[in-house]
């Protein structure tokens, strides 16, 4: 299910009862915080969309795109987090990293809690490649296996393969290259795939979201690229 939204509206993926599913644009924070006060707000925007509360049960990173799912009830949101908690939702993302990455890999890497000097946290993340483009990049599908925060950024980092646009574990020369070539100004990175057990029914609930099209231009780009490339 794709409902298309209309002007000042966001695209949703899935709606029932107990749940909704978003396109979250890059740039969008889910919920207003300190930093980001200016930023589009997908919590503000799509409650009044819908004309009702709702409930953030998941993060995804601002310059991010792709699925975030949102509760319509407090108790649902509840159940939904005791999924993420158990380690029981699927989610899969499209990622540009830097490298050649031939074969799969199984990153299992602790991870720094989010307060200062909180203790290293278990974390694991698959990644499997996709397409190669001009011998040093790859399209990556990766799944976190755990809800770190930036685990995938931090994951692909920790095996040298940054990702593309990412300010935070990336390489400046690359961000650069792609900004000023390719005119991408964000994160190369999108949830597009989620998986997992509907909170009140007894059905398992599977959601895709396309890449959004300047990601696709950025891939159809790099590849008719003949250049030399950081």
């Amino acid at each position: 299910m794709t409902l298309d939204p209309g002007p000042g509206e966001l695209r949703l993926l899935y709606v029932d009862d107990h749940v909704v599913a978003v396109d979250k644009p890059a740039w969008w924070v889910v919920h207003r915080t300190r930093g980001a006060r200016d930023a589009p707000c997908v919590i503000q925007t799509l409650s009044e969309q819908l004309n009702q509360t709702l409930y953030p049960v998941h993060r995804l990173d601002r310059q991010a795109s792709g699925i975030l799912l949102l509760a319509r009830s407090s108790v649902v949101a509840g159940l939904l987090s005791e999924e993420i908690r158990d380690s029981r939702w699927d989610k899969q993302y499209l990622a540009l990293c830097r490298g050649v990455m031939p074969d799969s890999l199984r990153i299992d890497h602790p991870m720094r809690a989010t307060s200062p000097g909180g203790p290293r946290r278990d974390a694991v993340t698959t990644v499997d490649p996709l397409q190669t483009y001009c011998d040093r990049y790859t399209l990556v599908r990766a799944a976190p296996r755990s809800g770190r925060r930036h685990q995938i950024r931090y994951h692909m980092k920790h095996v040298v393969h940054p990702l593309v646009g990412d300010s935070n574990y990336g390489q400046g020369s690359i961000n650069r290259f792609f900004r000023e070539t390719f005119g991408l100004q964000r994160l190369f990175l999108h949830a597009e795939r989620l998986r997992l057990v509907h909170p009140t029914e007894n059905r398992y609930l599977e959601l895709t979201c396309p890449l959004p099209r300047e990601l696709e231009r950025v891939l159809q780009q790099l590849s008719e690229f003949e250049g030399p490339v950081p």
